[in-house]
C-alpha cells in the first residue's frame, strides 16, 4: 500500500549523522513537561526518545538524565511543573507547543525543542520555520493542512457530505487554531461547518444531544487533551447517533474511529533527540530550521465503516498505510 508522504525540504537539514557519539565525561540533562495524565500511550513517544538518543550515543544513567512530567490534566499543576523544569536548569527543554509557550516565558536561555506545534510563529516561539531566531526549534504537525484532507477523504466516502461538525475545546488554543482552518476548509469545499463548543464533559453530552437534532453527517478532530481524555465518551455517542469521526492519531481507531490521517507523535520524539543531540554538541535552537513531518500516515478502520454501512473506495483504500478489518 502506498504511504501519503509531505516533503518540506527541512527534514535534510536535519538528517542523522554517519557517526555520531555524545560528548564523554558529563551527564547532560533533559527535562520534558507533558499537561495529560501519563498512560501506556505515552510509553512509545518515551521509548522513540529513548532510542533515537541512544542511537546517538546517549544512555539514561550514564551521560543522561530525562525527567518526565505530567501534569494530569490540572492546569494550575501545569506551571508548577514548568516551574520546576526551568528551575532544574536543563540542557534542554522539551514540550509541545502550549507548554513550550509557558516555558518560554520563563526562560530564554535555556534552549527548548518542540515534540510537536500547530503554528510556532503564531505561537511567538519563533520568527520564521526556516530561523527561527529564539531559543526554540524542533518539530510541527501540519494540522493546518491535514483538516482539510479529512474532509477531502469524508467526501469520497460520504459523496452526498453537505455538513460537518467539530467538538472545540474552549479552552485549548490549538483546537481554536484548528476551527478556524477547519471552517475555511469547509467553505473552500462547499460543506457547511458547524462547531460545538466545549469546555468540560457536560458540554461535551450536550453537544451530542444538539447533534442528534442537527445530524450532521461526520464529526471532524480537534486535539485536545480534554477531548483526548474523554475519548470513550465521545465514541460512544458517535457510535450511538452512527456518526462517523476521524482523528488525527490511530489510538483512538480501536474505539470507533472510521480513519485516522496525520504524522505519528512518536515522530516527533524521534525527531526531538536529532535536535537535542545538535543542541548539547554546540549547535543554537534559533539556527536549526523547525522542521515539518515527512511521513503522514492513513489507517482506515474498515470494522467501522460495515458498522456504519458505508463503503471506502478502493482509491482510498490504496492509499492507506493500514486497513483495519
Amino acid at each position: 500500500m502506498n504511504r501519503r508522504t509531505f516533503v518540506t525540504g527541512l527534514g535534510a537539514l536535519l538528517a542523522v549523522p554517519a557517526a555520531v557519539g555524545a560528548q564523554t565525561g558529563r551527564r547532560y540533562r533533559v527535562a520534558y513537561v507533558n499537561e495529560t495524565v501519563e498512560t501506556e500511550e505515552h510509553k512509545p513517544q518515551r521509548e522513540a526518545f529513548r532510542a533515537s538518543m541512544s542511537n546517538l550515543g546517549y544512555v539514561e544513567g550514564r551521560n543522561l538524565i530525562v525527567d518526565w512530567r505530567y501534569t494530569a490534566n490540572n492546569p494550575e499543576r501545569l506551571r508548577a511543573l514548568v516551574d520546576e523544569a526551568v528551575g532544574s536548569r536543563p540542557d534542554v527543554l522539551l514540550a509541545f507547543e502550549v507548554v513550550a509557550q509557558l516555558m518560554r516565558a520563563k526562560t530564554v536561555s535555556i534552549p527548548i525543542v518542540l515534540t510537536g506545534a500547530f503554528e510556532p510563529i503564531g505561537a511567538g516561539l519563533a520568527q520564521s520555520l526556516a530561523h527561527p531566531g529564539l531559543n526554540v526549534t524542533g518539530s510541527t504537525l501540519l494540522s493546518d493542512q491535514l483538516i482539510a484532507k479529512h474532509i477531502e477523504m469524508l467526501r469520497q466516502i460520504l459523496p452526498r457530505l453537505s455538513r460537518v461538525g467539530q467538538l472545540v475545546d474552549t479552552g485549548a488554543p490549538g483546537c481554536r487554531l484548528i476551527e478556524n482552518y477547519a471552517s475555511e476548509s469547509a467553505r473552500q469545499l462547499g460543506v457547511r461547518f458547524t462547531p460545538y463548543p466545549v469546555a468540560n464533559r457536560g458540554e461535551v453530552e450536550r453537544a451530542f444531544l444538539q447533534m442528534e437534532k442537527e445530524r450532521p453527517d461526520a464529526i471532524l478532530p480537534c486535539p485536545s487533551n480534554m477531548l483526548f481524555s474523554l475519548r470513550e465518551v465521545l465514541a460512544a455517542n458517535a457510535i450511538r447517533l452512527r456518526l462517523p469521526y476521524t482523528s488525527y492519531v490511530p489510538t483512538n481507531l480501536r474505539l470507533g474511529v472510521l480513519f485516522s490521517y496525520g504524522p505519528p507523535i512518536e515522530e516527533g520524539f524521534r525527531r526531538a533527540a536529532i535536535y537535542v543531540d545538535k543542541i548539547l554538541k554546540g549547535a543554537k535552537p534559533g539556527d536549526l530550521p523547525i522542521e515539518q513531518p515527512t511521513n503522514i500516515k492513513l489507517v482506515i478502520n474498515l470494522k467501522t465503516a460495515k458498522a456504519l454501512g458505508l463503503t471506502i473506495p478502493p482509491s482510498l483504500l490504496l492509499r492507506a498505510d493500514q486497513v483495519i478489518e
